[in-house]
This record gives structure tokens, sequence and C-alpha cells, in this order.
């Protein structure tokens, strides 16, 4: 059935619009916003009861499993959650027995970029991610998979990011060059019903508080690839997330160092891709500004993708960089630093681009070397699902297995709080109350 529950979103539209849309925070008023994905029309709907029983249940709000549990879906929704022993199993329900495995709400990738050639959507999907925010393409881009027929995760896109002359990704780019130009973009972003506003790095600071001040007047998340501004002022001008760990680093070295990088990039954007790593090559991870940079992340409560797959660096036999391979380790130990201190971490893919994954499994590579920083896997897990929903806005139908919500679910072997590398082990993936086959 090619249908999606659009009666059920309406309701849920309709009961929150029903509620007063600016809500009195201080002396701020927050704008309700709750997006939906580009191809929600596309996505059938179950309709179809479940009961998988007996299964060791990771619910995404909390850090840890709970045994024995049983979930009912029906028609696409989860209906019953609990104990094997209190949960009555409805007499027309297919049974899935869930000794040995885990149940957990399906993947959200906070940073995923399309490849049509490979169609990682659908690879993606197939191994767990339900929903999927690619932060800076166009949305026409998505064209081509939406019309395969294919099942693909949710799409919630920014569409192309904002950037200033000379763009970084001029395919990928809308560029604009005062207020005047930023207000034409940021109308023509609305009327495609994009999910976020994506800025890129050459966008100066006034320019960055402009977007997210419109941006927030619609209730849309603002989030950015930084690099040449310190993310400190970028981040008090507005923004609600920061992409790759890389946009932090003129924040932990000298002024002095800052100012060089910015004028190298600025003279010539090939040159951040060696210069960002002698950057983090000579960042004290230890060191005050780092310390003063956890405590401003903590205290903002700012999302922050580190997407360290792109800079992992393993020596090799004709890989002998080792300015590489000291940057990336001094990125992990700062995520590290970060998870102890409760920065809010989203896990994002980075999309096929990670040199070290395996085609179709970047976000479960992702979390393997967030495990190796030191963080948590209950906590990655958390992350990557009901977390990374909070950043997306998509939490009060997405992120968690609760009654209610719509029955995005894995089924796993194994136990990934205990081993994160059982996040490879997907038997099943149930979208809108589907299993995909």
């Amino acid at each position: 059935m090619k249908k999606y529950s659009l009666l059920y979103l309406s309701i849920v539209i309709v009961i929150f619009s029903c509620k007063e849309n600016l809500q009195e925070q201080g002396s701020e008023k927050e704008i309700k916003f709750f997006p939906v994905e580009v191809n929600h029309e596309e996505i059938p709907l179950g309709d179809n009861i479940y009961a998988i029983v007996g299964v060791s249940l990771f619910d995404g709000l909390s850090e840890s499993t709970i045994e024995n549990s049983t979930v009912i879906v029906r028609n696409g929704l989860i209906d019953e959650v609990g104990p094997k022993e209190e949960i009555e199993i409805p007499e027309n329900a297919t049974v899935i027995e869930g000794d040995s495995l885990t149940l957990m709400p399906g993947l959200v990738d906070a940073h995923f970029h399309y490849d049509h050639v490979n169609h990682f959507p659908t690879k993606f999907v197939r191994n767990g991610v339900t929903s999927v925010r690619d932060p800076g393409q166009w949305i026409e881009a998505f064209d081509f998979e939406r019309e395969t027929g294919d099942p693909l995760p949710r799409l919630f896109l920014t569409g192309p990011h904002i950037d200033m002359p000379p763009p970084s990704w001029p395919k990928d780019s809308y560029m604009v060059r005062d207020k005047a130009e930023v207000k034409e973009a940021m109308d023509y972003l609305f009327s495609q019903n994009v999910s976020a506003i994506k800025i890129y790095q050459n966008l100066p600071l006034g320019l960055i508080k402009e977007v997210t001040d419109i941006a927030h007047s619609k209730g849309l998340p603002v989030t950015a690839h930084l690099e040449i501004t310190d993310v400190r002022q970028a981040v008090l001008a507005g923004l609600d997330g920061v992409e790759h760990i890389t946009s932090l680093g003129t924040a932990l070295v000298s002024k002095r160092k800052a100012e060089a990088f910015r004028q190298k990039m600025m003279a010539d954007n090939k040159s951040r891709i060696s210069g960002r790593l002698e950057m983090w090559k000579d960042i004290d991870v230890n060191g005050k500004k780092a310390d003063s940079l956890i405590k401003f992340f903590e205290k903002h409560q700012t999302f922050l993708t580190p997407t360290l797959g792109p800079y992992e660096y393993i020596i090799e036999e004709d890989k002998t960089d080792s300015t590489a391979l000291i940057a990336f380790q001094h990125m992990s130990e700062f995520i590290g630093r970060c998870a102890k201190a409760n920065v809010r971490i989203a896990v994002g893919s980075h999309g096929p681009w990670v040199p070290y994954a395996k085609k179709g499994w970047s976000y479960q590579h992702e979390m393997d070397l967030l495990s190796k920083t030191g963080m948590g896997n209950g906590a990655i897990m958390k992350a990557s699902t009901l977390e990374n929903a909070k950043f997306l806005k998509i939490d009060h139908r997405l992120g968690s297995i609760e009654k209610g919500k719509q029955a995005d679910l894995l089924l796993i072997s194994g136990n990934p709080t205990e081993n994160i590398r059982d996040m490879y082990n997907i038997e099943r993936v149930m979208l809108n109350g589907i299993w995909l086959e």
C-alpha cells in the first residue's frame, strides 16, 4: 500500500497547533516547528499487527536495555511497550520471538551526504538508518532515488547550504552577499519546505546572525560547517548545531595561528585540507582553551556532530602522514572529553565519503569510532536515536520506542550496549510499520 500516515501526521500537527504557537520562555518566544520528510507520501504505511516478544529492549530513553520486553506494533504505530508477562498478545498478531535479539529505534543520521552512483540511501535504510538529514544538497538531487521505488529512509533535507563567494562547493551552494540576498535565499528555502538551514564556512558572522534570526522566526534549526569563524561567536549568533570536529579548530589555537589559517583559506579554499590537520596536530586537547570550549558547549547545549570518519587516518605502507595521524588522535581525544562532559553529541555518517568504512556502513563505523573515544555504547545509541531526533526536531514522533510513535525499528543480533560492533548485526529493519525485505 503506497500510502503514508498522513492522517496520523495531520492529527499530530492539529494537536500541537491547537496550543499556542508561541510559548513564553522567560522574555523569549519559541516557535513550534514540526518538519516533515520530503518523501513522506512515498513511504508505505503498515496495516498489520506485530508482537515482538521477549526481546532485549533499548528504547532510546535511557542508555541501557530492558530484558524480556514485548512491543506491539499496530497499523504503523507503536501500540504497547512493557514486560513480557504484562502484555497481552492480540489474537491476529504476527509474533516475532525476540530471544537473543535487541530491539531499538531506527537510526537517525544527522549528517548524511548523497551519492546517486551507488544508491546509498537504499543501502543505508537496509542497514538500519531510517531517517537522514542531508545538510547541503538541492532537494531535486534526490528525485532519481525517489523515482526508483526502492525503499529510502525518511529524507529531512536542508536544501543547498548558504555560502558567500567564492563558494567552497559551487554545485551545492546558494550564494549570498548581503542581508537582502540572505532574505531572498531564506524565502526560497522556506518555499521548499526544508527541515533545517545549513550555513557554510565563508559566511561572515553578521550574516550568520541574519540567517539564524530569520530561521528561528519560523522555528527552523540552523547548523553550520565553520572553520574560519570562531565557533563560540557563531553559537552566540544563534547556531543550534555545529558540523564537523574541524569547525572547532580556530577556537582551540592562538589568535595568531587562527588568523593565519583563516587568511590562507580565504586566499585558497584547498589549503584547508592540510591546514586544518596541521592545526589539530598542535592542539592541546587537555589545555585551557579546550577546557573553556567544552564548558561553553555544555552551557549552551549546542549540538556537535563530529563526523570523525572522514578524518580517520591509519598508518600503512603507502600512507605515512604523521600529521594526519596525530591530528585524528587529537580530534578523537577531544570528542572523548566532550562526551564525558555531557556535551550534546549528534551522530553523522558523512554518507559514503568515509575512507575506512565498508560501503553502506559508514554510520556504524562512526558509532565504532565514537566508542573508541571513550563515549559509552549506550550514550552513542541514545545519541543515534532520540538525541539526533531532538536535533532534527522530530522527537515527538520518532527516535524512541514509546506508545504512539511511528514504528521505525531495528532487530539486532547481540547487544550493542555491550559491544558496539553488534550494530553491524542487523537482522530486520521496520520502516513505518513494514519490515523491509
